[in-house]
Order: structure tokens, then C-alpha cells, then sequence
């Protein structure tokens, strides 16, 4: 499977950045989101005003009512904080992980392709293109809801 950042790369050889350089900064991006991955580190202290954190990371991957659409940083936070997507982690023991609905398979590709289903339902229902644009654009508590018998 083909990185999606494999196709940025080429380019910055091309331009003159050294391959080796490219191949540590790859290397060190890789080591950083192990790190944010984590379960067992706390809160850092004043890094928490400006990078992402495996606290921070644990919201972004948590279902947890305020969690949901938040910190979607890969380095600074200060990027959540700015664009008002950012949420501090309340208590790490009560986070919970998963997919928001129900899901009555436990087959990898129709999990995978769930929501993407759930979507092309919504944009099928709206009516208008301020419906379809909040569809494919806004948050998922703002989409269109489809009918009963639609699900």
C-alpha cells in the first residue's frame, strides 16, 4: 500500500532537498505519531499549549460527547485552538473509542465504508444545494437526517 504522502515526496527531491533529509523527517513524523498513540503518557505541562499531545490525540480519537470533530492536529495544537476545534481530554479513564451508530457487521470494508453509505443516503434526501453543501461540508450533527425506511 502506497503511502498518500509518497506523492509530495518526488517533488521535494526534484526541487534539491537531499533524500536523506526527506527519509529522517519521515522517519521522525513516524516516531512522533507512535508517541501521540499512546495510552500510557499523561499531560505534559506547558507542551500542552502548543503541541499535540497523546492526551490531545486520545480526544481525537474518542466518541465522548464534546470529543466528537475535535483536534486534528499532527504537530501544533495551536492550529485546533486558533480554528476553535480544539477540546481538552476531561478524564483519560473515560474515554471511549469506537464509531458513532450501529453497525451490525464486523466485516473491515463495510465498517470502512459505513459513514460513506450513511452520506450518500443524506445527500440523496436533501432537497436543495444548502442541504446537499451542509451534507458533504458541515459537521455530522448538522446533516440532513433520511428517512425511516431509508435505513
Amino acid at each position: 500500500m502506497i503511502n498518500c504522502d509518497a506523492k509530495f515526496w518526488p517533488p521535494m527531491i526534484i526541487i534539491g532537498f537531499e533524500p536523506t533529509f526527506l527519509l529522517m523527517i519521515v522517519a521522525i513524523n513516524l516516531a512522533f505519531q507512535f508517541f501521540v498513540h499512546t495510552q500510557i503518557v499523561g499531560k505534559l505541562g506547558w507542551l500542552e499549549h502548543i503541541f499535540n499531545t497523546p492526551s490531545h490525540h486520545r480526544v481525537h480519537h474518542a466518541i465522548n460527547k464534546g470529543y466528537i470533530d475535535k483536534n486534528f492536529a499532527g504537530v501544533l495544537i495551536v492550529w485546533d485552538k486558533l480554528f476553535g476545534t480544539f477540546a481538552a481530554e476531561r478524564d483519560k479513564e473515560q474515554n471511549q473509542y469506537g464509531i458513532i451508530g450501529h453497525c451490525d457487521s464486523v466485516n473491515p470494508w463495510t465498517i470502512s465504508v459505513m459513514q460513506w453509505r450513511i452520506m450518500l443516503k443524506q445527500l440523496q434526501a436533501a432537497t436543495n444545494f444548502s442541504e446537499k453543501s451542509r451534507v458533504l461540508f458541515g459537521y455530522p450533527s448538522h446533516r440532513i437526517k433520511p428517512s425511516e425506511n431509508d435505513e
